[in-house]
């Protein structure tokens, strides 16, 4: 019943674009003791990282777990070995009793039997190919009353504190994604790519060597920044700091083009050639 119960999470997240945390607490991975690198884990997870690892590319991406994590655990799933941790988006039940990894647990149990039955009513392939068809299966209705809550952090770790929002399904047509895509762009506005910038370059400026495009980057890797949900909000960070004249870029030779401390970059240049200039 695994295969239908991802099925499911896959119509409960409405985008085919997602990893399942499906560690049972038994393989659940630590920290090795002594080391601040090395992460111990059962067979389960490395199955997990494997899926992972296929996704982590810099785009946004779910990560929906089947059970509530500890703190610690959530670092490890979003981050540990991945070369884009900012951009997994980690998704929970809000039951705290819920344990789809433990077929033993009574919130599984009944998934399951509900899984055997969406299985049983399943439509023909062209139908199950374009529909997102268990989202109107009883199965699909005992999901939205369990999930789901984002799970984020507001600063880089180890310091970053989590947030956790939940996000309410009214009814089949809705969707994880669509509740959360909003979200980012709420509690992620361009403000909050400017300040955070602003302090990565006063405290790591060798982040800023690059092309402008470049500055992008630690807000892909970094958990606790804020997610990049429009790509070219770093770049205009950049270039706000430019025209304050606290940084400057320049264009390639023969035609060598500075902007910075008196000169402000003009409004009308497109984002497409911006972002090819080199931060210095």
């Amino acid at each position: 019943m695994r295969d239908m119960l991802v099925r499911a999470l896959r119509d409960l997240a409405g985008t085919a674009r997602g990893v399942v945390y499906d560690v049972p607490r038994a393989e659940r991975p630590r920290m090795r003791s002594g080391s601040p690198v090395y992460a111990d884990g059962g067979n389960a997870w490395g199955r997990y990282l494997r899926a992972r690892r296929a996704l982590d590319d810099g785009q946004l991406t779910l990560l929906l777990s089947l059970r509530p994590l500890a703190e610690d655990e959530r670092r490890l799933a979003a981050g540990w070995g991945a070369a884009h941790a900012n951009t997994f988006l980690l998704v929970e039940p809000l039951d705290a009793d819920c344990d789809l990894t433990d077929p033993r647990a009574p919130i599984a149990r009944e998934v399951f039997a509900l899984c055997e039955g969406a299985a049983a009513s399943a439509p023909d392939a062209a139908v199950d190919a374009r529909e997102r068809w268990t989202a109107r299966t009883p199965l699909g209705e005992r999901l939205r009353r369990l999930y789901g809550r984002w799970v984020s952090w507001d600063e880089p770790l180890p310091y970053g504190r989590t947030h956790a929002v939940p996000l309410p399904l009214a009814g089949p047509q809705d969707t994880l994604w669509a509740r959360l895509a909003p979200l980012l762009h709420e509690r992620f506005p361009q403000r909050a790519f400017d300040a955070a910038l602003a302090e990565l370059r006063r405290q790591e400026r060798e982040l800023f060597g690059g092309t402008v495009a470049s500055a992008r980057s630690a807000f892909r890797t970094r958990l606790g920044l804020p997610i990049l949900h429009d790509r070219r909000a770093p770049d205009r960070a950049v270039r706000r700091l430019v025209n304050r004249g606290e940084m400057t870029v320049a264009s390639g030779l023969p035609r060598r083009l500075v902007f910075g401390p008196g000169r402000r970059v003009p409004d009308d240049m497109p984002d497409d050639e911006f972002e090819r200039l080199m931060m210095t």
